[in-house]
Order: structure tokens, then C-alpha cells, then sequence
């Protein structure tokens, strides 16, 4: 029996937080602890920098994404316990191929051997557990401030499938509106519901109900998408930060995040060139439309002047073959009208004096 093993951890939340930074490593699974601020709740617990989660609150977090281990811990009410490992004691369970489990807290890793190879990896570096190296900052997140600054979110910037299967009580989650922001999102998961058991959070917000968007629906139109399934609901659902994430992009999110290739967020560059762009556009179709009614009443008024016309008339208006028929206006292209826009704006410009005529200009008046 190995002398490393796992360590139970119970912090009780202060003033300003646990005390502890969570982050994830690039080329490394798992959350490890980056930093851990003195006289903290974290500090009396013992959790230690470059200490790995194992557990958070009894549950294993062994594979799950940062966003959502953070909120696990989010949602923590009353002590939050952790069990961690450190860098040693990692490696340890990774040389024997064994997942960390709770009872190893107690009871110690079952190792097979006499436990020399045991104690070598213990000493093998000489280092106290105190002085472990702080692993770089890659997507760290402060508890304190609950904020996430990761700078390798994008990997995990996923939306989640959530399979949700109606029980006695129902599905176990409650749906509401926001004014001031469109969508519907989970406002709150009831205790040890099928809805906590598929992975749905509060403030998830819903992108699509049984494979369909729900992009623009009502609320109204939402709850009968999710009863419209009977029993069971799948849930394409994105939290907050991953909502910001693909809005950055200009991407609606889809199942094919699920896996696939994450967008790239767009430049301030590119995001101002397609603001500029979309203006362009819109005065364009203004100026189309101000040319195709100023044709219209040019042609009304033409006629009610001319209630009665002669052979001769008829034939001095007839429009010549390179007319169309259609008047210059309707062949207008949406360059030529981009261009059109373009020169009436700078005719609005005031032209230039000239200096040479002001006696002229001066006597006129």
C-alpha cells in the first residue's frame, strides 16, 4: 500500500471567495489549481498549487470541460468539499492505469509490489509538495472574482446535448424570458431531477429543442417544442460563456460543435469593416427604392398631364430599344447604386470659395 493517496479537502466560503485559482493545462486533461492566496479558505483546507480535481462535492469531474467544473462549484451551497491529488500522487495512479476514487482518501492506492518503486516516487524528484512548480497561466480562472479569462477557452467553448427523460414530477427544470436580452434560458434545475441528471445548469441558454432551432420562437412556442416530444427532450443548451463566445464568432451555435471545428472570433477589424459594409448596403437599397418611387411619380404625373395623346405624341415618348422598356432605374445594379450613394453623399459637401470672384459675389448681394 502506497503511502501517496488522494486528500479530502473542506473549504468554507469567506468574504471574498474560496481563495483558490482553477485553470486548465494545454496538452493536459483534468483542472488543476494554479494559485492558492494566503489566509485563505483554501489555504486552512490544504489544497495546494498544482493540486489536481478529482472530485468536487462527491461527484467525479474526471473528464469534465472547465466551464463545467466551475460550475459545479458555483453551485456549492454549504461547505464545498474537494478531493484533489497532487503532481506525485498523479503520477502514481497513472503508472498503475487507476482512476482516483473516493475510498483511496482512507484506505490509500492498492499498488501491487513491495512499495519501493512506491516510496521512489515519492522522493524521486526531492522536492517538498509545498515548492510544487505553479503550471502556466492557460485558462485561468479566479474563484474570487468569478470570472473566466481562459486563454485556450475556444477548446472548450462547446455547446452541450442535454437528454432529458420525463419523471414522475416532470422534467425538473423551470424556463423563463429575459427582457433584456432575446432567448430562452434555464432559470433554475430542481435537486436530483432527470433535468440535473442530463446536465442541464441555470442560466443555460436553450439553442435547440429535438434538433431545432428555436432562433426567434416565443416563449410559448419553446414549451410546446419541449412537450411536443412526449417523454424525453433533447436539449441543445450553451452556458454564458460560451453563448459570448459564439456571438463573438457571428456563429450561431449547433450540434456540430458538438465535436467539430470551433469558429474563430472575428477582429475589431473585420467586425467594423461588416458594420460598415452592412451600412453601405442598407443606404444602397434606400437609394434603390428612392429611385424606383421617384420613377413611379415622374411616370403618374407624366400621364395625368397627358390624359388624351396623339399618334404623334404616342410615337415623340415611344422609348427607344436600348431603353428596355424598364427605365434606368429598374436595370440598376446594386454596385451602380452603391456608387450612386457614394456620389451624392460627397455632393453634399460645400465647394471650395473662390477668392478671385468675392467683389463679384459681394455686388450680387
Amino acid at each position: 500500500m502506497s503511502n501517496l493517496r488522494p486528500r479530502l479537502c473542506v473549504l468554507e466560503k469567506g468574504p471574498s471567495g474560496y481563495g483558490f485559482h482553477l485553470h486548465g493545462e494545454k496538452g493536459k486533461t483534468g483542472q488543476f489549481i494554479r494559485l492558492v492566496e494566503p489566509d485563505s479558505p483554501a489555504a486552512a483546507a490544504g489544497l495546494l498549487a498544482g493540486d489536481r480535481l478529482g472530485f468536487v462535492n462527491g461527484d467525479s469531474v474526471e473528464g469534465e470541460s472547465h466551464q463545467q467544473v466551475v460550475a459545479r462549484i458555483r453551485a456549492t451551497d454549504g461547505p464545498l468539499e474537494v478531493i484533489v491529488v497532487d503532481a506525485d500522487t498523479a503520477e502514481l495512479l497513472k503508472k498503475h492505469n487507476l482512476l482516483c476514487r473516493k475510498e483511496f482518501v482512507t484506505e490509500g492506492i492498492p499498488v501491487p509490489g513491495d512499495g519501493e518503486s512506491d516510496r521512489g516516487d515519492a522522493q524521486s524528484n526531492g522536492t517538498p509538495r509545498e515548492s510544487s512548480p505553479v503550471p502556466g497561466q492557460n485558462g485561468e480562472v479566479s474563484l474570487r472574482r468569478l470570472s473566466v479569462s481562459s486563454k485556450e477557452g475556444k477548446a472548450e467553448m462547446r455547446p452541450r446535448l442535454c437528454h432529458v427523460k420525463k419523471g414522475a414530477n416532470g422534467y425538473g427544470f423551470n424556463l423563463h424570458s429575459e427582457k433584456t436580452k432575446p432567448g430562452q434560458y434555464i432559470r433554475a434545475v430542481d435537486e436530483d431531477s432527470p433535468a440535473q441528471r442530463a446536465g442541464l445548469r441555470p442560466q443555460d441558454k436553450i439553442v435547440q429543442v429535438n434538433s431545432v432551432s428555436v432562433h426567434g420562437m416565443q416563449h410559448s412556442d419553446v414549451v410546446a417544442a419541449i412537450k411536443a416530444g412526449g417523454d424525453e427532450t433533447s436539449l441543445l443548451v450553451v452556458d454564458p460563456e460560451t453563448d459570448d463566445f459564439f456571438k463573438s464568432c457571428r456563429v450561431m451555435p449547433t450540434e456540430d460543435h458538438l465535436t467539430g471545428r470551433l469558429p474563430e472570433p472575428m477582429s475589431r477589424k473585420e467586425s467594423e469593416d461588416e458594420q460598415e459594409e452592412e451600412e453601405v448596403n442598407a443606404k444602397a437599397a434606400v437609394e434603390m427604392k428612392k429611385v424606383s418611387v421617384s420613377s413611379s411619380a415622374s411616370s403618374s404625373s407624366s400621364n395625368a398631364s397627358l390624359p388624351t395623346r396623339t399618334p404623334e405624341v404616342d410615337k415623340a415618348v415611344e422609348p427607344g430599344p436600348e431603353a428596355g422598356g424598364s427605365g434606368p432605374a429598374a436595370g440598376m445594379s446594386l454596385a451602380e447604386a452603391k456608387e450612386r450613394a457614394r456620389q451624392k453623399r460627397a455632393a453634399k459637401k460645400a465647394p471650395q470659395m473662390d477668392w478671385s470672384k468675392r467683389n463679384e459675389l459681394f455686388s450680387n448681394l
